[in-house]
């Protein structure tokens, strides 16, 4: 039986295969990166498993275009949690979704839905499904899930700031498990939400 350090060095071993692999991977637009490991000092074993659709850099790459195509995509439903929204192409492709009976529900930071250029008006004037946080202080989350399926998530605000300014990043991932994750977490704060 394999000492504590031989596990460590296993592991460390496995990290690093993983990200080889997963580098060598990286100019495919779909990649798995698999790792699995057995941590017997815990008696647990770990088993981890996610497609990265995607991976987004605002100011070098239009992440506002590839989560507008992924909203094209969904068939039943979109859940956006965002801190900042001013994005007309984003506000416009929630709209549409919804006028092509995509149930399409918004939860945005109270505290910015006055901010100058916010979507938030015109989404609940579209008739979209739109609330404002109930957390007495930030709801900064920044997640999309569409079809219970893909979760769109990263440091990307739906602003033109993001697009435009700062330094972002978007993060697609195709997993039911994480996809109910989200979902679970939309679902808490749009419960106490008004």
């Amino acid at each position: 039986m394999a000492g504590p350090r031989s596990r460590v060095t296993l592991l460390l071993l496995l990290l690093i295969v993983g990200i080889v692999i997963g580098a060598g991977a990286a100019s495919s637009m779909s990649r798995t990166v698999v790792l699995t490991t057995t941590q017997t000092w815990f008696t647990a074993t770990t088993v981890v498993q996610r497609d990265v659709l995607e991976v987004c850099f605002s100011r070098t790459e239009e992440c506002d275009r590839l989560i507008i195509s992924l909203i094209e995509r969904a068939s039943s439903s979109v859940l956006v949690a965002v801190f900042s929204f001013t994005s007309d192409p984003l506000a416009e492709a929630l709209i549409n979704a919804h006028r092509k009976g995509i149930t399409v529900r918004v939860l945005v930071e109270r505290l910015n839905a006055n901010q100058t250029g916010s979507e938030y008006m015109r989404l609940r004037n579209s008739g979209l499904d739109v609330k404002l946080d109930g957390n007495s202080n930030s709801m900064h989350h920044k997640f999309v899930v569409i079809d219970g399926t893909i979760v769109i998530t990263g440091s990307y605000n739906f602003s033109r700031a993001a697009e435009a300014e700062n330094d972002e990043n978007v993060v697609v991932i195709n997993d039911a498990g994480v996809a109910r994750s989200f979902t679970s977490e939309f679902e808490r704060m749009w419960a106490i939400a008004r």
